[in-house]
């Protein structure tokens, strides 16, 4: 085995990212968004990846405006993003801050949001909301709905766990991305 370097860490992690962002029917599109609500508990949800930015170091997500993730990050704009990548056997912990933007600054994007998928923004009543059956909402795609949910890395985290050895490492934006090997 080779021995990994921190550099080769950094690399992989986003060429993970990158991949993921790449391709639309890649099962690795689809991340962990954390959260914390009103309580002060953790919040779970999968996403998708929609862009990516590695000079930036800042991933976007879209989604419903009137969703409990929105909320929460008004409240709280810590948000941390996960991903596994089983070909790999590398696991990414993404932590920074979240960004809501809507409106006219996204309308261009909208645009190129296909009819199919618009419906995501504009379930009858708001997602979350208890109804009496499974089926007991509708669909009324609005622009209005759509956010996009902007994180600003300021920490990742790289765990793997290969057979050949396990290795951890650490890279923070307020050292301008030096890593540093953590015990896996």
């Amino acid at each position: 085995m080779t021995e990994p370097t921190l550099t080769g860490a950094w690399s992989q992690a986003w060429t993970i990212l990158q991949q993921a962002n790449a391709d639309d029917r890649s099962p690795l599109r689809f991340v962990t968004l954390a959260t914390v609500d009103a309580n002060h508990a953790p919040q779970l949800r999968t996403v998708v990846l929609r862009e990516l930015d590695a000079d930036a170091a800042t991933l976007c997500i879209f989604t419903d405006a009137r969703s409990h993730k929105v909320a929460e990050l008004g409240k709280n704009n810590a948000a941390s993003l996960h991903l596994w990548a089983p070909d790999h056997l590398i696991q990414l912990r993404l932590s920074g801050e979240a960004q809501i933007t809507s409106g006219t600054p996204i309308q261009e994007q909208w645009a190129t949001v296909p009819d199919h998928m618009r419906e995501a923004y504009g379930h009858v009543p708001p997602p979350g909301t208890k109804i009496a059956a499974s089926e007991a909402w509708e669909v009324h795609p609005d622009i209005n709905n759509f956010t996009k949910i902007t994180v600003t890395l300021s920490h990742i985290d790289i765990v793997c766990l290969s057979r050949d050895g396990h290795w951890r490492a650490e890279f923070l934006k307020k050292n301008n991305w030096k890593g540093d090997w953590l015990s896996p």
